[in-house]
């Protein structure tokens, strides 16, 4: 037989190892309980049938013995009265019906002990199932209403993105309104200054143009009237009063400049629609523009003498002495008309422009040669004057190397300067 034990499942047992106390039932699984139920079961029902089995062995053992022991009192007892073998042998059924009567109670006690143990059993296996029940459909819920807050969660938030990205939408679609309403607004404003900045531009560039011509004719003829023209009256920009030393006035040169990227053949209609109304013996447009296909700095077409800017001075002389030189013929020979024909075929003529030409050219080469000179010279002064600087410095470094070695004995070498006691 079996070593079994009988245990209640509510008693609270020790760990061996962290001497912590719990209930035995949280430490036996369901399985083991019903696994450990079914073999008690099975072994009750097999100790009992052993139980009722040596029951009626040891008590027909006993019975025999004693009804034997019986039987042999009576045989003795038989040869003294035969009347008491029927009493005897009564006697030996009470005795043998007494001792079925103990030994069947004592199996019945042991049976009703079993029964109510497996009855104990069964009501804490059904505590357990219940108890496991109730845990399984509390973990259900609360895994239900997991998963339903996560999707409410879920929807809130999805809500939360929609709101807030709707709200960020309108905001920049505002935002973007205002900022492209803003750009518009400085691109017309930019290119409103623009073509204000570049009217004002090329009026300024002419003014300056203007301006220049008059300082310069101003400061070469200091004895001529130079009447710059008022801003807003029509007319030409300069007019150019040639006068000898006595003050008889020779002629008028009429000025105009135009600073511009392109040429326009109107230039020329307007200025000899100006030397008409003050009465202009010659016409002289400055423009930084001239009619395509012309590489000359200056020429005369239609009447009219078109200069660069950089050859006034040059131009301007030869034509002031044109301009005196007639009005010299025109005293010696009063009344000749022939002469002043011949004097204004002589300035048409391509001979003349051939010499104003050759003036001009001459001219330009002077100044090239002087500035050449001036470049050569400035440089011959800075190398000189780098030599000057060397010899200083060697004649400073010098004494202060003499003053070391007589360690102040020769108190003069602190009365030389560095640069003009050595000149």
């Amino acid at each position: 037989m079996q070593n079994k034990i009988i245990i209640n499942s509510n008693e609270s047992i020790t760990c061996p190892h962290c001497e912590q106390q719990f209930a035995l039932k949280e430490a036996i699984a369901h399985q083991l309980i019903d696994q450990h139920e079914i073999e008690y079961n099975t072994m009750m029902q097999k100790e009992l049938e052993d139980i009722r089995n040596q029951a009626q062995k040891d008590a027909t053992r006993n019975a025999s013995k004693d009804y034997q022991k019986t039987i042999d009192e009576l045989n003795e007892k038989l040869t003294d009265s035969n009347e008491s073998a029927e009493a005897l042998k009564m006697r030996i059924e009470a005795e043998k019906k007494k001792v079925e009567k103990q030994v069947r109670e004592s199996i019945e006690l042991d049976t009703q002990t079993l029964r109510e143990t497996v009855a104990q059993k069964d009501k804490q296996l059904a505590q357990f199932r219940q108890e496991e029940l109730e845990l399984r459909k509390q973990k259900q819920a609360l895994e239900e209403q997991q998963k339903n807050a996560d999707v409410d969660l879920a929807r809130k938030l999805d809500q939360e993105k929609q709101s807030i990205s709707n709200q960020l939408s309108d905001n920049f679609k505002l935002k973007e309104a205002e900022w492209r309403k803003k750009i518009d607004d400085a691109s017309k404003a930019n290119d409103d200054l623009k073509r204000k900045l570049e009217q004002g531009s090329q009026q300024l560039q002419g003014e300056v143009l203007e301006l220049e011509l008059e300082t310069e004719l101003a400061i070469a003829y200091p004895l001529d009237d130079i009447e710059p023209v008022k801003k807003g009256v029509n007319g030409a920009d300069v007019l150019h009063s040639v006068r000898l030393r006595s003050g008889t006035v020779c002629g008028k040169i009429v000025w105009e400049t135009k600073r511009a990227a392109n040429w326009s053949n109107g230039w020329i209609a307007k200025l000899k629609t100006d030397m008409q109304e003050v009465g202009g013996d010659i016409g002289v447009l400055v423009s930084t523009a001239f009619p395509a296909g012309v590489d000359e700095p200056f020429l005369q077409r239609d009447g009219i003498w078109l200069v660069k800017p950089s050859f006034v001075k040059c131009v301007s002389e030869a034509l002031r002495t044109v301009l005196t030189e007639a009005q010299r013929q025109r005293a010696v020979s009063t009344g000749k008309n022939e002469q002043m024909e011949a004097l204004y075929d002589y300035i048409c003529s391509t001979q003349f422009v051939h010499r104003i030409k050759s003036v001009v050219d001459h001219q330009e080469q002077m100044r090239t040669e002087l500035e050449k000179e001036k470049t050569a010279l400035q440089r011959i002064w800075k190398k000189r004057e780098g030599q000057i600087g060397g010899i200083t410095s060697q004649m400073m470094s010098i004494c202060g190397e003499l003053q070391g070695l007589s360690h102040g004995s020769m108190p003069l070498l602190d009365e030389i300067s560095p640069l003009d006691d050595l000149i």
